[in-house]
C-alpha cells in the first residue's frame, strides 16, 4: 500500500493505524492524504456543537493528537480537492468535521463515492437531522442533502461507513426524502 486517504480524524477512522505494531508494518514512504482543515481543527478541536457521551471528546482529542504526532511525516494535506491517483479524487465537504472529505473512485466508466460519515441510515428519511458527533450540525445537514441529491441524479454507487451491511448501494429520491437501495449481495 502506498497511499491512505482519510475522510476525517475521528478515532473510528484512524484507530487502525494506531494499533501497536501496525506502523512498523507499513511502507516508510506511505502517504496519508487528509484535508488541511482537518489537521488544523484537531490542533484545538471545538466540541461546543456536539452532544457526545461523556468521555468521547477527550478520547477523540487524544487519538487525533497521537495520530498527528506519529504520522506527521507521512501526512499529505490538501485544501479543497486532490487527485490521489488516476481515478481517485478526494474532496473536502466539511460538516461532520471541518475537514471531512469524500473520496470518489472511477474506473472503466463506473463510479463510486465513499462518503465517510457524511451519510447515516437515518439521514435518508430525515436528511435535516444530525447526530451528536457532527461538529457543525447545520453544515452537516446541508452537505448530506447535497451529496444525496448528487448521488440520486448520477446513479453513482455509495459506500458510507455507518450504513448497514453490505454498506454499498444507490440513492433514490422519494418526494423530498431519499431512499437507500442496497446493492445485491450475492455471495
Amino acid at each position: 500500500m502506498t497511499d491512505v486517504v482519510l475522510t476525517h480524524m475521528h478515532m473510528d477512522h484512524i484507530g487502525g493505524l494506531l494499533v501497536d505494531g501496525v506502523k512498523e508494518q507499513l511502507r516508510p514512504d506511505l502517504r496519508i492524504h487528509v484535508a488541511a482543515a482537518e489537521v488544523k481543527f484537531w490542533a484545538a478541536p471545538d466540541f461546543t456543537e456536539t452532544s457526545m457521551p461523556e468521555g468521547f471528546p477527550d478520547a477523540l482529542r487524544a487519538s487525533a493528537k497521537r495520530f498527528v504526532h506519529e504520522y506527521r511525516n507521512q501526512l499529505r494535506t490538501f485544501e479543497e480537492r486532490h487527485e490521489v491517483a488516476p481515478g481517485v479524487v478526494v474532496t473536502r465537504t466539511g460538516g461532520h468535521t471541518p475537514g471531512h472529505s469524500v473520496v470518489r473512485l472511477s474506473s472503466g466508466g463506473e463510479r463510486l463515492m465513499f462518503a465517510g460519515d457524511a451519510v447515516f441510515a437515518v439521514g435518508f428519511d430525515h436528511p435535516d437531522w444530525h447526530n451528536g458527533f457532527e461538529h457543525d450540525p447545520k453544515e452537516s445537514a446541508r452537505v448530506r442533502v447535497e451529496l444525496l441529491r448528487e448521488l440520486a441524479a448520477t446513479g453513482e454507487q455509495l459506500v458510507a461507513t455507518h450504513m448497514p451491511f453490505p454498506s454499498v448501494g444507490h440513492v433514490a429520491v422519494d418526494g423530498k426524502l431519499f431512499r437507500w437501495v442496497p446493492a445485491v449481495w450475492d455471495y
